[in-house]
C-alpha cells in the first residue's frame, strides 16, 4: 500500500506539472482524472464494506478436549461491480488455533459467493473466542483501506478430558470403616452424614438396606464424626510468565489431573473440599459424583490469573481449619517457600500429597532446585508426583514420587 500510494503521489504532481507548464485541454483532463480517481475508488469500497454480506456458523459451541468442530464462513457480493481486494482476519491466529486458521485474501465478482470451511481440532482446555476478527477492503488504486468488525463473536468452550483413575494413593479415613478404626475416630450413630458404596471391612450393621434395595447395590451408611478427616484439594491458580501458548498447555494439564483426582474421589465415595483463590479464598464441598458437575463446571472456565503464591493459601486455609486434613496439592510453580510450608503442614499431622506438573523446556534454570525438592518431600512423608506436559497422567499418578 505504501509503494502505491508514493506512485499515485508522483502521478499527481508529474500531471500537476504537466498542466502548469503547456495547460490545454489534455493536460487538465489528466489531471482531473488523476484527481477524481481515488475518490471514485474510495466510494466503491466504502459501499462494498457497507453492503457485503457474511455468515458463520460453528455445529458445536461446547466440547470435550480432543473433539473436533466444523467452522464456515460465506461471504456474498450481492453488487454489479468488482470487489477488488479482500482480506479476512480470524482470531485463531493469535492463539492455539493458529495453524487451523489462516488469513484469506481473495476478490469478488458481481453476484458472487465464497464460502470457507475449517476443522478446528480442540487440543486445550479453555474459553475461546474464534471467527471473525475483522475484514479488510482495500480499493482498486490500493490506497485506502477500510476495515469492518462483526457484530458479534463466535465462542467455543473446551471441556477439560475425564481420566477414570483406577488407583491413587490416598490416605482418607472414608475408604473402609476398617481404617476409621485404625485412626481411632469416633462418629456419632445418631446422625448420617451420607451414604457410599459398600467396602471390604465394613460392618454389616452399617448397610443402609432400603437404599440398597432402591439401588441395587450395597450401600452404606456414614455417620457424623466427632474427628472426622478432611480431603482437600487444593489448585494453584496462580499466573505464569510463559508465553500464552505455554501457559495453555500447562494449565490444561494442572485442570486434568485435577479432574482426575477429584472423581476418583468422588467416586468412591470420599468426600473431598475443593479450595482455589479467586480475589478470595473459594471452598466447595462436593460428597459424591452427583456434586462432581459443580467442581468440573468451575474448572471448565476457571482462569489462572491470580497473584497470591501458593504457600500464602496454604498457610491461610491451615490456620483456619485446625482439623487434620488429607492435602492433595495441584501446581505449576515449586520452590522452598512452598516446601517449607509442605513440612510444616506435615510436621502438624496433616497428610500431604503434591502434584506438580511441568514442561521439560521450562525449567531450565531451575531444574535443580525442582530435583532437590522433589527428592526431598518423600523423606519427610510426603507424596510426590511430577507429570510433564506429555506424561500419561493416569500412568504417572499410580506410584507416588514418580
Amino acid at each position: 500500500m505504501a509503494r502505491n500510494r508514493i506512485l499515485y503521489f508522483s502521478l499527481f504532481f508529474l500531471s500537476l506539472t504537466f498542466v502548469y507548464f503547456y495547460g490545454g485541454k489534455i493536460p487538465y483532463m489528466l489531471f482531473y482524472i488523476v484527481i477524481i480517481l481515488p475518490v471514485v475508488s474510495f466510494l466503491f469500497t466504502f459501499i462494498a464494506c457497507k453492503r457485503f454480506r457474511f455468515t458463520e456458523s460453528i455445529d458445536k459451541r461446547t466440547v470435550i478436549k480432543g473433539e473436533s468442530v466444523n467452522y464456515t464462513l460465506n461471504i456474498h457480493n450481492p453488487d454489479f461491480f468488482l470487489y477488488s481486494f479482500i482480506k479476512v482476519n480470524f482470531y485463531g491466529e493469535d492463539t492455539i488455533f493458529s495453524r487451523q486458521f489462516q488469513t484469506k485474501s481473495f476478490s469478488l465478482l458481481p453476484f458472487q459467493k465464497k464460502s470457507f470451511t475449517f476443522g478446528i481440532t480442540c487440543k486445550y482446555r479453555g474459553y475461546y473466542t474464534v471467527g471473525i476478527k475483522s475484514i479488510e477492503f482495500e480499493d482498486y488504486l490500493g490506497i485506502f483501506r477500510l476495515s469492518r468488525k462483526p457484530d458479534a463473536t463466535k465462542t467455543i468452550t473446551v471441556n477439560p478430558r475425564l481420566i477414570s483413575l483406577d488407583n491413587f494413593n490416598i490416605k482418607t479415613n472414608y475408604m473402609s470403616e476398617s481404617h476409621s478404626i485404625l485412626n481411632n475416630h469416633f462418629e456419632d450413630f445418631t446422625t448420617i452424614s451420607d451414604t457410599r458404596k459398600y467396602a471390604y471391612g465394613d460392618s454389616l450393621k452399617r448397610i443402609h438396606w432400603k437404599l440398597s434395595a432402591k439401588v441395587n447395590q450395597l450401600m452404606v451408611k456414614n455417620f457424623e464424626g466427632t474427628s472426622k478427616t478432611n480431603c482437600v484439594i487444593m489448585l494453584d491458580l496462580q499466573k505464569n510468565n510463559y508465553s500464552y501458548e505455554q501457559n495453555i498447555v500447562l494449565e490444561d494439564k494442572l485442570i486434568e489431573c485435577t479432574v482426575a483426582v477429584a472423581y476418583y474421589c468422588l467416586s468412591n465415595w470420599i468426600p473431598i473440599n475443593f479450595v482455589y483463590h479467586s480475589e478470595e479464598v473459594n471452598k466447595i464441598e462436593a460428597k459424591n459424583t452427583v456434586d462432581f458437575d459443580k467442581i468440573y463446571d468451575l474448572l471448565s472456565n476457571v482462569s489462572f490469573d491470580q497473584d497470591i503464591h501458593i504457600k500464602d493459601l496454604l498457610n491461610i486455609y491451615s490456620r483456619d481449619n485446625a482439623n487434620k486434613m488429607d492435602l492433595i496439592i495441584f501446581t505449576s510453580n515449586i520452590d522452598y517457600d512452598l516446601y517449607d510450608e509442605l513440612y510444616n503442614l506435615k510436621a502438624s499431622g496433616h497428610d500431604v500429597n503434591i502434584v506438580y506438573v511441568c514442561a521439560e523446556d521450562l525449567l531450565a534454570s531451575n531444574k535443580n532446585m525442582v530435583r532437590d525438592i522433589l527428592t526431598g518431600l518423600p523423606e519427610i512423608g510426603i507424596d510426590a508426583y511430577k507429570i510433564n506436559v506429555d506424561d500419561n497422567i493416569e500412568t504417572v499418578l499410580k506410584c507416588a514420587s514418580a
